[in-house]
């Protein structure tokens, strides 16, 4: 159980990320999901809650975040969740339109019981599309509350054009101790389709890297269904689906998120190492699939990529027969170097090693 006295200091490693509704209060213009009043997903409470036992299980899972949809849209499930992470001494963080905030002793009350059941951040969202629903008083009380218990409050604006700027939406937080402000473009996904965007010079500093290059956010949907990071255009992106995770371990996702090399190739080495590896050694399906350098960032490029199910299978076939290739040569090497009989002495020594790892895992339920 780990110390809820001191998330602040806790690392972030990989982070469970439950996406337990796409029902919000709110209906805006760019909503990447499409999220509405009206939207009936929602994740069964059992199955959260056991997604939550799994993850205190496993150690490189260092909080749980939650998104939707608002995530506060069912407060009893939501609190329901938050307790079961306060007896795992797991810490969270919490995505939110701030609707629960209105009222000063409402946001009170809630900011309260969240950081003391472990709230590490909390991240509202407040720009021209989420003032049409909620009065900017809301945030002001909402981001307050939290930041008086030195709680790391995250302010996201999400506007058309990149000149405008979240510090002119909300002046009254710019100078508030542990609030930050962060504006961001619209993505063009969900309602956002229809965006008139203008990217600006941004685009010609794009980073070609996932937005988090060693540990992964395993984004679990209601429906089970989960992904490797928390982009906005993941759910229309059904080639980098990992599995589901009420089908299969939650452990058993994870390892293959981190085993996938075509993961570990666009997360860390980025598009650039992407492309070149099939410039090199298959250039005619890098000429059949779009190129980073047309889109404005890594996550619209890899939408564009794994959108379609076939383009998706292609690549990804290509990658596990180039990593299985790219094995087979080391191994050869490796035999060549040391000889037949202290390669295998070699083998056979890491093939226990790994052997023990996993009668571990399973030893301790992780």
């Amino acid at each position: 159980m780990r110390d809820l006295d001191h998330v602040e200091d806790v690392e972030e490693q990989d982070v469970l990320v439950l996406n337990t509704t796409m029902a919000c209060p709110l209906s805006c213009d760019f909503c990447c999901y499409g999220c509405n009043p009206n939207r009936k997903e929602r994740m069964p409470l059992d199955r959260a809650l056991d997604l939550i036992d799994q993850a205190a299980r496993i150690p490189s899972i260092s909080s749980v975040g939650f998104t939707g949809g608002e995530p506060l849209m069912f407060r009893d499930d939501f609190d329901a969740m938050i307790a079961r992470l306060k007896v795992h001494g797991l810490p969270f963080t919490v995505a939110t339109a701030g609707h629960w905030a209105a009222d000063p002793e409402a946001a009170t009350q809630t900011a309260d019981a969240m950081v003391d059941a472990g709230l590490r951040r909390i991240n509202f969202s407040y720009d021209d599309a989420h003032a049409v629903f909620i009065p900017r008083e809301a945030i002001i009380n909402g981001a307050k509350a939290v930041a008086r218990h030195g709680v790391p409050v995250y302010l996201v604006g999400t506007f058309a054009h990149p000149d405008r700027k979240l510090e002119t939406f909300l002046p009254e937080l710019c100078d508030v101790p542990n609030v930050r402000m962060f504006s961001k473009v619209i993505a063009k996904v969900g309602r956002g389709k229809k965006a008139e965007v203008d990217y600006g010079p941004e685009h010609l500093r794009k980073v070609a890297t996932c937005y988090r290059r060693i540990h992964h956010d395993i984004v679990v949907f209601w429906d089970g269904k989960t992904y490797p990071c928390c982009s906005t255009f993941n759910r229309a992106t059904q080639g980098i689906c990992v599995g589901n995770a009420f089908e299969e371990p939650l452990r058993d996702i994870r390892d293959r998120i981190e085993a996938s090399f075509l993961i570990r190739t666009l997360k860390r080495k980025g598009f650039e190492e992407f492309h070149g590896i099939l410039e090199k050694h298959a250039p005619e399906l890098n000429a059949a699939i779009p190129q980073f350098r047309d889109y404005p960032g890594a996550c619209s490029a890899c939408n564009a990529i794994f959108a379609k199910r076939d383009m998706a299978k292609r690549v990804n076939d290509f990658f596990n027969d180039f990593e299985t290739k790219s094995i087979l040569e080391s191994l050869d090497h490796l035999e060549r170097i040391l000889g037949d009989r202290k390669a295998a002495a070699v083998f056979q020594e890491l093939s226990h090693l790994c052997s023990t790892q996993e009668e571990t895992h399973h030893a301790h339920g992780t």
